[in-house]
């Protein structure tokens, strides 16, 4: 999930069926026994590729993570998402936007930060609200998409620690828009068709002047 007002993707500009030109996932495999080649090691303090709607995982149901907690690849796989989130101004991210199929994803806001590992929706307050949208992976796309407003969420942190919360405000309704990446449900799905046609037309707009802005300090920077 992404900042403008409270959410702004605009900082990204990509075309469809494009990734972001960043470092793959290689190398979150098993622990190797002998010692990290400097390559290894320089691949670990990179960030994960960050691909946009075009990414067939991004319709997957995530599968449950059950590897025994903490151990060393979730927590490259933790620290190479918060680079991805810091780069793209994101405060919020699953693992599959990075093309990783793991349950879980990250949330930071007002300094909250919260590791989500097979997160869980327990319950839900009688009342929803609508509020604009972004998300990391529609760079550019704003939706109002209706939330609910306070929810009971379960997941595992970190170190394996089953962790209960009560969320309200904007940490609940990043939390509701991560979920939904976890069971393969693009943001796009909340809102009508016409709703998202007349979105796309601003969309694509807004890409195009961010697409010549960059073109225009190109050339600038080249004079």
């Amino acid at each position: 999930m992404s900042d403008i007002k409270q959410f702004d993707d605009t900082t990204v500009v990509t075309e469809p069926g494009m990734t972001f030109s960043y470092n793959t996932a290689e190398g979150l495999g098993p622990e190797p026994k002998e010692t990290p080649t400097e390559e290894v090691k320089k691949l670990r303090d990179e960030p994960l590729d960050l691909y946009d709607d075009q990414l067939p995982l991004l319709s997957e149901t995530m599968p449950v993570y059950d590897e025994a907690l903490p151990n060393a690849n979730m927590r490259t796989l933790i620290a190479r998402m918060k680079m991805t989130m810091r780069k793209f101004g994101g405060i919020g991210l699953s693992a599959n936007q990075c093309n990783v199929s793991t349950r879980m994803f990250l949330i930071s806001h007002l300094g909250e930060e919260m590791v989500c590992i097979n997160p869980k929706l327990i319950a839900f307050g009688q009342n929803d609200i609508k509020l604009d949208e972004g998300c990391l992976s529609f760079p550019g796309l704003i939706l109002s998409v209706k939330r609910y407003e306070d929810i009971d969420v379960e997941y595992q942190d970190e170190n394996g620690e089953t962790v209960n919360k009560h969320l309200d405000g904007m940490l609940a309704r990043c939390f509701q828009h991560e979920l939904d990446h976890m069971n393969g449900i693009k943001f796009t799905s909340q809102v009508s068709n016409l709703v998202l046609s007349l979105a796309k037309k601003k969309q694509d707009k807004l890409m195009k002047t961010e697409t010549r802005k960059q073109k225009n300090n190109f050339k600038w920077n080249e004079v």
